[in-house]
């Protein structure tokens, strides 16, 4: 790859690249399966372990593309983009099952690369989950549990309640042997989890209460693990059931009145006699192991770092005495990957690479790890590194002579005519709306709370000079709060995409801040619970501070603008109104507007109103804190804007409810104020087709030009 002139570096280039989820592993440690996403949509990957061959089982390939992807010509082709997988067990560890968004299952032998289909219905299938034996996979069509024989087709209904509302939880099914399966349900307006028998359909155990409870799994004994959640996201509890008896036990309870900001599900060691689990007990996540019959909780890890990935990362096993897990230990900013005894604690690096190291699978014999990669040179790839020969080759890590990683996908920034720009860590003090925010980690001498960002620099390039002044800049927000920038590509789409935008603007002259505000992880406990009683201020203050660094380098102009994804849109459609003199333009992809409205259309579609933490964060409901509602509610400061925004919504979106556009317009037209405004029909959240984003980017790029410029 050669340097080259912004000219040739386009929108087209910041598209072309994919983007590969979490791998997992055959039974038999032969293949690793990924999706990818594409253009409009997921393919999965199936490539052998040691990265000799791959084939991609994808949406409408014509035959060019079908030989180019290994798959037979003589085989079915999916007609939609892939929304899930599930390799067979160990009786069965070629046999992987394939849903697509056309309704479609299939299962897939990557022996012979042929597609059969086995179902097909217009709501589709989701979540399966293999029986021990192979004999049986049980999945939901339509909220309810269904069961069906993998060889004859033949399937039944359980008669048991349906999962009719909310969206999907990590966990969703659970066998404890071939004939009792664990599902989840809704029922009481909030999540449950019960147990039924496979044989008879018969309910035989279920939990009760408004409470919501989820993840299901089993013990090696049959007992049955459990997460829940109560009172308004305060208390977090893990239990375990034992249902002969029907006696439930907590096995842990953290309650915490700002909101518990946890999340992971326990996983079961391979014996089925321990849980391991990431918590912030102490003020960062780290590792502790759960004994569910003692009760006896024990930490095997602390210091001043996070022990997860993402946040919603759990602690894997490799076996009975060693974990791995993604850690910011080394730069609070990258993640990687150590292995743990779960007997002395001792830690062992096991991928050092720089950058971002996430989503570790060890192989079934353990001695091998897939993974997420991403740096400041590559999007993400899929990985494998070998761990060694033994039982204890996680423990020992990598040998010298077997440490470089297989690349099971490479990055599509390597074909880009340009070198990609190393972002720059930059921090900065934020003192929030009443000067200092206690709560968070803070600079003692001056009283502030230390803010990290990175900065791309469009003087790093070939097309900008190295002495060039004036300058404008622009902010992004990610979207969560509970979320992190990386040093580098981020390993997830929703935030590598505008990482890649900032790369295409830097090079039309653009200087790029990418915010880590409060609230979100990578810093401790504390930092994401400092917006508990400054929700929709402190953490804007954060991005308002951004903003003003970049106006002190000497290097920029005045002009900064704003934009943000989810979250990023909530704090771009705040901040305008909050802080009028703070940007020049602003920019919403898929925001909220109107928290009421919001919480109303969420507590019936995607979450129960108990796993809210909004009332923690705003210090009670919207009778209780009217004030701070309203005060955290963008609509009621749209009459103070001064900034032209820019807005886009996608009317399939499942997280935010594309109505919260039409509050923005109203609001637009009631106040007379600088707006624009696309609905994009069907599309979802974080937009699936290509198209939607180039013509969204192009719309952005011009509005940074007419009001930055």
């Amino acid at each position: 790859m050669t340097a080259s002139s912004a000219d040739e570096f386009s929108i087209a280039d910041v598209l072309d690249v994919e983007y590969p989820g979490a791998p997992e592993w055959s039974a038999d440690g032969r293949f690793v399966a990924a999706t990818v996403y594409e253009d409009d949509g997921n393919a999965l990957l199936v490539a052998d372990a040691d990265g000799t061959d791959s084939w991609r089982i994808s949406a409408s390939r014509d035959a060019e593309m079908r030989e180019r992807d290994g798959l037979r010509t003589d085989t079915r082709t999916p007609e939609g983009h892939v929304t899930g997988f599930e390799w067979g067990p160990e009786s069965r560890p070629a046999d992987l099952l394939v849903t697509t968004d056309a309704g479609e299952t299939f299962r897939a032998n990557p022996d012979d690369r042929t597609l059969r289909l086995v179902a097909r219905s217009p709501a589709g299938e989701s979540n399966h989950e293999w029986s021990p034996s192979g004999d049986r996979v049980a999945f939901y069509r339509e909220g309810r549990v269904r069961v069906r024989d993998p060889d004859s087709g033949t399937e039944r209904e359980l008669d048991v309640p349906a999962n009719d509302a909310f969206l999907p939880t990590g966990r969703m099914l659970a066998w404890a042997d071939d004939a009792t399966l664990a599902f989840s349900f809704t029922d009481r307006e909030t999540r449950q989890v019960g147990v039924a028998d496979a044989d008879s359909g018969d309910l035989l155990w279920r939990t009760e209460g408004t409470d919501s409870s989820s993840n299901p799994a089993f013990l090696g004994d049959g007992r049955l693990v459990f997460e829940r959640i109560a009172d308004g996201r305060t208390v977090r509890s893990i239990l375990v059931a034992d249902l002969d008896s029907g006696a439930t036990t907590e096995l842990l309870r953290e309650d915490d009145e700002k909101g518990v900001v946890s999340g992971g599900a326990p996983t079961v060691s391979p014996a089925g006699d321990r849980l391991a689990i990431a918590l912030p007990l102490d003020g960062w996540d780290h590792v502790y192991l759960l004994d569910p019959d003692s009760g006896e909780r024990r930490q095997l890890t602390s210091g001043e770092f996070e022990d997860k990935g993402l946040a919603g990362s759990s602690p894997q096993w490799a076996d009975d005495d060693t974990l791995l897990v993604a850690s910011n230990r080394r730069d609070l900013g990258q993640r990687h990957i150590f292995a743990i005894d779960t007997e002395t604690g001792e830690e062992t690096p096991v991928v050092t690479s720089q950058g971002t190291n996430v989503h570790p699978k060890p192989s079934p014999s353990g001695d091998r790890v897939a993974y997420v990669h991403a740096d400041r040179d590559r999007s993400a790839e899929v990985r494998v590194q070998s761990l060694g020969d033994g039982p204890d080759a996680a423990a020992s890590g990598p040998s010298d002579t077997d440490s470089a990683p297989t690349r099971l996908t490479e990055s599509g920034v390597e074909e880009w005519p340009v070198e990609p720009i190393p972002p720059k860590h930059v921090t900065f003090e934020s003192f929030g709306v009443d000067g200092r925010s206690p709560s968070a980690r803070e600079t003692e001498s001056r009283g502030g709370t230390e803010i990290s960002g990175y900065l791309v620099d469009p003087r790093d390039t070939d097309a900008v000079a190295d002495d060039a002044e004036n300058l404008p800049s622009v902010v992004w927000v990610h979207g969560g709060p509970m979320r992190q920038m990386r040093d580098g590509w981020h390993p997830g789409r929703s935030y590598s995409l505008p990482y890649a935008f900032h790369q295409y603007l830097a090079r039309k002259g653009y200087v790029g801040l990418l915010v880590n505000y409060r609230g979100g992880i990578g810093y401790g406990k504390a930092f994401r619970q400092a917006i508990s009683g400054a929700y929709g201020r402190d953490e804007m203050a954060d991005v308002v501070a951004a903003a003003e660094f970049l106006r002190d380098r000497a290097f920029t102009s005045e002009s900064v603008g704003l934009w943000g994804l989810s979250y990023g849109g909530y704090a771009a459609l705040q901040i305008l109104g909050t802080h009028p003199d703070a940007f020049d333009v602003g920019v919403n992809l898929a925001g909220l507007a109107d928290l009421e409205l919001y919480g109303e259309w969420a507590h019936e579609t995607k979450f129960p109103a108990v796993e809210s933490s909004r009332e923690a964060f705003l210090g009670g409901t919207k009778w209780e804190a009217a004030d701070e509602w309203a005060a955290a509610t963008p609509k009621n400061h749209f009459e103070n804007y001064e900034a032209p925004l820019y807005n886009f919504h996608g009317t399939g979106d499942s997280y935010v409810n594309f109505e919260q556009l039409d509050a923005v317009i109203d609001g637009m037209l009631e106040h007379g104020n600088e707006y624009e405004a696309e609905y994009y029909p069907g599309e979802n959240h974080v937009f699936s087709k290509r198209a939607t984003w180039e013509r969204t980017f192009r719309k952005i790029e011009r509005a940074f030009c007419d009001h930055l410029r």
